[in-house]
């Protein structure tokens, strides 16, 4: 989830004077407080309910004279709400997507956590690419709490009979694609046309970028040799007949999710949070679905790692208490748990390494695809602009999937990216 970044010189200056932006005599340490509020975005339902309960126990086991208060922010009141709360007092503990720590960090709106990481001896597993979303400047103001990646989906049995292992580049991600169809009369991957997520791995597999920022301007890439290889082997799928033209304008839920239940498609990317939608269609041979990492050019390729850290609101009076409610919620021991209520991932290494996820079929290559090089999309507020209003990105590859140059398409739509992050937030 992706908002507008907010110009708050006045609102900082309020914040900064009310908690001294985090700083050792902010707030008042050690203290339990009779109420500690917590912000979880998104809708609850039944079972995230009953864990956030779990985990409520679990805290009074260390403040059990403190209720948890756990209100739920719909991502689409989520700018708006953290506002108000700059100059009106917000919670203690926030859950914030983790493309929008430097924003708010910049804000001041959260408290500098470095001093409680130190001594907490979990730190150390976490997720690399992951810990390092929530640095801004010299502070650490947020923790990875949980990520969502794809990877390729497939059918065990299918690819045993063509003799194949999972495809690890991209020659063999084709190859295999070629010989399911050949033996299966399907087509042998599903490449939408309507999938950004995706389409992302492709071109940071082949060392390319979307658009790079250079003394506050932005330059889109999608012309550059990398990246314009990278969308042209995407769309190429298409082109030869690998990916069925059904899917150019689609999504990958819309565009392979039936077809692959019903086996008329052999391989797709997605998250393993698709597996009950799948399910859900026709589960007759879920026995033998399986996930891999994403192929790249001559080996794993990059995911874009959205998810979502924990941090310690800025005007919280209690940021002891609010960090040990994050290292309680985000502990080893509630990895599981969560991702069985949400089928998102922990960012521990060594959780994502362990037998209970790289013993099933459907977690390991996702699993695997976690611990990876995880990447997110240009840090600017205009990319939701460019990315759900425009499609820049996503039409430049559906022309090219219809047949078009690139050398038409990837200059035009390139200008149209430029300028379009490179807009004033207020248009």
């Amino acid at each position: 989830m992706r908002f507008p970044k907010i110009a708050l010189a006045s609102t900082v200056v309020m914040l900064a004077a009310a908690c001294g932006g985090g700083s050792d005599d902010g707030g008042a340490s050690g203290d339990a407080p009779d109420t500690l509020t917590v912000w979880r975005m998104g809708d609850a339902n039944e079972d995230q309910n009953a864990f956030m309960d779990s985990v409520t126990q679990q805290y009074q086991e260390l403040y059990p004279d403190t209720d948890v208060d756990v209100q739920w922010i719909p991502w689409g009141e989520f700018s708006q709400r953290f506002q108000t709360a700059l100059v009106s007092g917000g919670p203690d503990v926030v859950e914030i997507g983790n493309d929008q720590v430097a924003t708010w960090a910049e804000a001041e709106a959260l408290y500098d956590v470095s001093e409680y990481v130190e001594g907490w001896d979990d730190s150390a597993d976490l997720l690399e690419g992951a810990y390092a979303n929530g640095t801004f400047g010299d502070a650490q103001y947020s923790i990875p709490w949980y990520s969502g990646v794809r990877a390729l989906w497939y059918n065990t049995d299918q690819l045993e009979e063509l003799g194949h292992e999972p495809p690890t580049t991209w020659d063999e991600l084709v190859e295999v694609a070629e010989d399911i169809e050949d033996e299966y009369d399907v087509p042998g991957f599903a490449a939408p046309t309507d999938f950004l997520n995706g389409i992302a791995s492709f071109v940071w597999a082949n060392d390319g970028e979307f658009a790079v920022e250079e003394g506050g301007e932005w330059t889109g890439r999608l012309d550059s040799a990398e990246t314009a290889e990278a969308l042209e082997f995407y769309a190429g799928l298409t082109v030869d007949g690998i990916s069925p033209s059904a899917c150019v304008g689609l999504n990958e839920v819309d565009c392979a999710h039936a077809d692959f239940v019903n086996r008329e498609v052999g391989m797709f990317i997605d998250g393993p949070w698709a597996q009950a939608q799948l399910e859900d269609l026709n589960d007759e041979h879920a026995g033998h679905w399986a996930t891999t990492p994403i192929p790249g050019v001559d080996g794993m390729a990059p995911a874009f790692g959205g998810g979502s850290d924990l941090a310690v609101w800025g005007t919280s009076e209690y940021p002891d208490a609010a960090f040990d409610y994050i290292t309680t919620l985000n502990s080893k021991d509630n990895a599981l748990p969560y991702n069985e209520v949400s089928s998102m991932f922990p960012t521990y290494t060594d959780v994502l390494e362990s037998d209970t996820f790289q013993d099933d079929p459907i977690l390991a290559g996702a699993a695997t695809q976690a611990t990876g090089d995880l990447r997110l999309f240009p840090d600017t507020a205009n990319w939701g602009h460019v990315q759900w209003e425009l499609t820049t990105i996503q039409t430049a590859v559906q022309r090219m999937a219809e047949g078009e140059s690139a050398d038409d398409v990837l200059p035009e739509l390139n200008e149209e990216l430029t300028e379009a992050l490179n807009r004033e937030v207020s248009e």
